[in-house]
């Protein structure tokens, strides 16, 4: 291979790249590729450039009027096409979610070619149609469907007959995360943390306030601070001025770097309705910060080894999630342990890893 020539050409599609665990998978991976003397384009659909990420950027959003007309979608449509046929990708990589089957169907089959798809959710419907005709249909040029935990597998695998699923987890650059979490924090008291979106309650914050307001975290001067926005946060932050700790919880909104953050918390907590690979958990642990998390599905389990890096807790059991939180403080000498080990513990998970897996299924 000549010195200078790309040893792959290699598209990465998301909806932003900003605001979600697949975006920032996404962005990790085309450093990676880069680093690996591959040619990276970025494509994305809409929203902020947020994430740092590597390689060209096509911006179709900038392309979109004021009212989303058919016109400005059909622009939309044609500059991508003729992106694609004019740098012939190697590897098309679709990190969205699909839920509008009409216009995945004109992606998938007239404008991508053969493609990956990456499922980053155990919630099925918003990538497959239930009906597995359809659903075969919308995927027949797909090559590879990735899966980033071993749950969502099994879940495609009951569900449907697609024969290409490969499991492939998300990767932490943990080298990175090391150097953005020694940026500096100002917070001078104790707290705890969650992360995550407020645009539905995919994340329940209801249930972490909830929770946080029964144990003994507020009596111990220990607060609860919330990164993410969304139309939701109103009401979480009129939640928790109804029980009493609106000088308790702090919502701070979405953050360019949330690792201080993470490295300053006694812990990171995550109540979520489901998950696919939580990369809230994975960031945590990378910084030495343990973690509480109910055993939704999926991706907790297979991060969470229970009192060894933090406190996997029965699925959305509010009272064994309050038990948790108090744990964590009353016995020091398991907060110390899951501390101890929490960055030790997601070594499979470090972008080399992951992106030789990467690597390797593009070889095949």
């Amino acid at each position: 291979m000549n010195q200078n020539q790309a040893r792959y050409k290699i598209c990465l599609i998301t909806v932003t790249l900003s605001d979600g665990g697949a975006e920032r998978c996404a962005a990790t991976l085309s450093h990676f590729f880069i680093n690996q003397n591959c040619e990276v384009h970025n494509v994305v659909f809409a929203g902020e450039i947020v994430y740092d990420y590597s390689g060209e950027l096509l911006h179709l959003g900038k392309l979109k009027d004021k009212s989303n007309s058919l016109f400005s979608r059909y622009q939309r449509f044609k500059t991508l096409k003729s992106y694609l046929k004019k740098h012939q990708f190697d590897y098309i990589i679709d990190f969205r979610v699909k839920r509008f089957y009409l216009q995945e169907f004109i992606l998938n089959n007239w404008i991508y070619g053969s493609f990956i798809q990456t499922i980053h959710s155990r919630k099925l419907d918003s990538y497959l149609p239930k009906n597995k005709f359809l659903a075969r249909l919308l995927y027949r040029n797909c090559d590879k469907m990735i899966v980033v935990s071993k749950s969502i597998e099994a879940e495609i695998q009951r569900n449907y007959s697609f024969k290409d699923t490969i499991q492939i987890y998300n990767p932490i650059d943990v080298e990175k995360v090391n150097v953005l979490a020694e940026e500096q924090n100002t917070i001078d008291f104790n707290y705890i943390l969650a992360v995550g979106s407020m645009h539905k309650n995919v994340k329940q914050f209801d249930h972490l306030i909830e929770c946080y307001s029964n144990s003994i975290l507020p009596n111990n001067n220990i607060k609860l601070i919330i990164l993410g926005d969304g139309q939701l946060k109103e009401d979480w932050i009129q939640l928790a001025k109804d029980l009493n700790q609106e000088d308790n919880v702090q919502f701070l909104g979405s953050v360019a770097n949330p690792f201080p953050y993470y490295k300053k918390a006694l812990f990171t907590v995550l109540t979520s309705k489901y998950e696919g690979m939580p990369m809230v958990l994975l960031e945590s642990l990378s910084c030495g910060t343990p973690v509480v998390s109910y055993d939704c599905d999926s991706g907790p389990s297979e991060i969470i080894i229970d009192m060894h890096n933090g406190l996997l807790i029965d699925n959305q059991n509010k009272k064994a999630m309050t038990e948790g939180l108090n744990a964590m403080i009353e016995n020091k000498d398991l907060y110390l342990q899951c501390k101890s080990n929490a960055q030790s513990s997601i070594t499979s998970f470090d972008v080399e890893a992951i992106g030789n897996q990467w690597l390797q299924l593009f070889k095949k």
